[in-house]
């Protein structure tokens, strides 16, 4: 049963659904094979760049795995014996304290008279010599040191106690603000300007008077710069 093509310009392919004569239509046979593709035309300009989306959420932060036990503390090696005190050296004798001289008898105690009248405040006397120093008696020996008794064993260690559960991470705080950018360093001095270099001259070459003669002259510069070192041969 053949088709109706419905003849719309913007859907030339689309077949209606069979109609009765004398609808007018135009029949459509089947389809033709496929054409060969036609050649790719030149690519397009490429359009402006979409807007960055926003970024996504962050994920919350996993719980911290829980700290591993510490490993068994290893035996306390032995105390190393203490070493013997060396000898004391003995000491001088100390020398013999001088005799007290004998003090003398203290006389009777006088009447106590009327009190004068305060006489005039005479001059200071002056101040005595100091009496000469009696030698120092040489120190008695130090009696020797009692011997060192032995160091006891060292306790056993107690085991560590139960490590406690690590507390939630608290939040991170706002960054601070940026500080103030620093002043800019000094210039360093500028450095020793180096030796100029020696440039031999070309040889001169006569200006050219004709249109025969340019050539020949500009061959005749060429030979003269190569010589001078200013062009390569």
């Amino acid at each position: 049963m053949a088709y109706c093509n419905c003849g719309e310009p913007s859907q030339p392919d689309r077949c209606c659904m069979p109609a009765p004569p004398p609808v007018p239509c135009c029949l459509q046979g089947p389809a033709g094979v496929t054409g060969p593709v036609g050649a790719t035309g030149p690519t397009g300009a490429t359009g402006p760049t979409g807007a960055t989306g926003a970024d996504g959420a962050v994920g919350a932060t996993g719980p911290t795995g829980a700290t591993g036990a510490d490993g068994a503390v290893g035996a306390t090696g032995p105390t190393g014996a203490t070493g013997a005190d060396g000898a004391v050296g003995a000491t001088g004798p100390t020398g013999a304290t001088g005799a007290d001289g004998a003090v003398g008898a203290t006389g009777p105690t006088g009447a106590t008279g009327a009190d004068g009248a305060v006489g005039a405040t005479g001059p200071t006397g002056a101040t005595g010599a100091d009496g000469a120093v009696g030698a120092t008696g040489p120190t008695g020996a130090t009696g020797a040191d009692g011997a060192v008794g032995a160091t006891g064993p060292t306790g056993a260690t107690g085991a560590d106690g139960a490590v406690g559960a690590t507390g939630p991470t608290g939040a991170t705080g706002a960054d601070g603000a940026v500080g103030v950018t620093g002043p800019t360093g000094a210039t360093g001095p500028t450095g020793a300007t180096g030796a100029a270099g020696v440039v031999t001259p070309a040889a001169a070459v006569a200006e050219a008077s004709s249109v025969d003669n340019i050539v020949e002259q500009f061959n005749l510069l060429l030979r003269n710069m190569q010589e001078a070192g200013l062009l390569e041969p």
